[in-house]
């Protein structure tokens, strides 16, 4: 009786091993298939558009509006244009507010070097001094992701990045392909992951992270006001439109945060494009600060 009933069991698994066979459906408590990066990239890649569309747009410049909101320390907000240039790997990515002590935000790369505007007092703006200083975001063309022709994916092989698949990540409830991203050289302590819409392959996503230990103290009785520093950066992309043959984002937000010593910083950015036209004449002024 023994023997009939788990020879009745495994004729059933059998049948279902062979149903999800030919289905092609997950077998059930089956893992997340392991994914290497290089086919992540080409699925992405081809999310954007075929290859002769992505090779025919030399450069694109795309305008729209701008909103910027301080949650902390204090409650304020801004608004104005915005606008995003790329041709190549240079890129520009600009939102003006016209108010006296932020005038606007502007971060650049021409190619060679870094560029981040300056506001009140000729200082840069707290997330402006760090795209300064960390300047391996512009660089490689992260920042923007596929809102500019920089786009870091683009050019994985010239880039000579490492990039390790880590699976299907939880990013705010929802299961996406995670992709930790290290420049050749300047990442230095800071963590790089991308984020894939696991249906599309659409990037949607990124994220920044860098801990930097608390500072000596002065005396011990000042030791215990000392803590580490966390900056973490995320940026959204959602919207996406065909122009030009290409899906490319028409919403962005970017959150900016800081914990540490002294007072946490929340800041978030939002650009939402309204028109987006390739292989425009070119401005040799674009990509200086203005």
């Amino acid at each position: 009786m023994e023997r009939e009933y788990q020879r009745s069991i495994c004729a059933v698994m059998y049948i279902l091993s062979a149903l999800f066979l030919v289905l092609g459906l997950p077998l059930l408590g089956a893992k997340d298939a392991k994914m290497k990066p290089e086919e992540l990239v080409a699925k992405h890649l081809n999310s954007i558009g075929t290859p002769e569309a992505r090779a025919a747009a030399k450069n694109r410049v795309a305008t729209g509006a701008s909103q910027f909101s301080m949650h902390l320390p204090i409650g304020r907000q801004l608004s104005g244009p915005a606008m995003v240039v790329s041709e190549g790997k240079m890129l520009r990515i600009s939102m003006t507010f016209n108010a006296q002590d932020y005038p606007s935000e502007q971060l650049i790369f021409d190619g060679n070097k870094v560029n981040v505007s300056r506001i009140r007092s000729g200082r840069r703006s707290e997330p402006g001094a760090f795209f300064y200083t960390y300047e391996v975001l512009l660089r490689e063309g992260l920042f923007g992701g596929t809102m500019t022709t920089a786009w870091a994916l683009l050019d994985v092989t010239e880039r000579q990045a490492k990039l390790d698949y880590t699976g299907l990540k939880k990013v705010d409830g929802k299961r996406m392909h995670e992709l930790r991203y290290r420049a050749k050289k300047g990442s230095g302590d800071l963590t790089i992951s991308l984020h894939f819409d696991p249906e599309t392959f659409r990037h949607v996503h990124s994220e920044y992270k860098l801990i930097q230990p608390a500072n000596m103290a002065a005396g011990p009785e000042d030791s215990s006001s000392q803590r580490e520093t966390l900056y973490y950066i995320q940026e959204w992309f959602d919207d996406f439109n065909a122009v030009d043959s290409l899906n490319l984002p028409h919403n962005y937000r970017m959150v900016y945060s800081r914990e540490g010593t002294g007072a946490t910083t929340l800041l978030e950015y939002k650009i939402v494009l309204s028109n987006i036209l390739h292989n425009q004449t070119s401005d040799p002024k674009a990509f200086a600060i203005q």
